[in-house]
């Protein structure tokens, strides 16, 4: 794989690898701004059930991104036996998975919007940062996605 073609997807992926780091900015820049929670009374029935839902779609999607990752790996790489068909391949399984990963911080910062917790936005937005990292296009990544789905 040309250096130029993977530095095109590794730009598209950092600018996915900044979005958990915006969602904390964000909290950040809302409490120095003065925000208070949304809901005054997170402690009634609706808005804790709301809460257990955000946490549990957050860190389902933090166990089973794997499973995912394979899934749709299976998908896009198993018919693709040209090199261009499977770096075009790897762009959207990357454009994928960042995107699918980001749903966790998309997660922490609507408990942090619900209970004004920013150690809830921090602690989502750094599992979310560390699986991407975990997922970020190298030529080893690529290689051994390729090997591993074309049989």
């Amino acid at each position: 794989m040309k250096k130029e073609n993977l530095m095109t997807i590794k730009k598209w992926a950092i600018i996915l690898l900044v979005f958990p780091i915006l969602m904390v900015l964000i909290g950040k820049i809302l409490i120095l701004n003065g925000f208070s929670q949304i809901v005054s009374n997170y402690e009634n029935e609706n808005t804790k059930l709301i809460m257990k839902f955000l946490y549990l779609l957050g860190l389902g999607i933090f166990f089973i991104c794997g499973g995912f990752s394979d899934k749709i790996s299976k998908k896009l790489f198993s018919s693709k036996r040209d090199l261009s068909e499977q770096k075009k391949a790897y762009f959207y399984y990357i454009i994928y998975m960042f995107s699918f990963i980001n749903i966790i911080s998309i997660c922490g910062f609507m408990g942090f919007l619900i209970c004004g917790n920013f150690v809830w936005l921090a602690t989502f937005s750094l599992i979310n940062f560390l699986s991407l990292l975990s997922y970020f296009p190298t030529e080893k990544r690529f290689v051994k996605k390729i090997e591993k789905f074309n049989f």
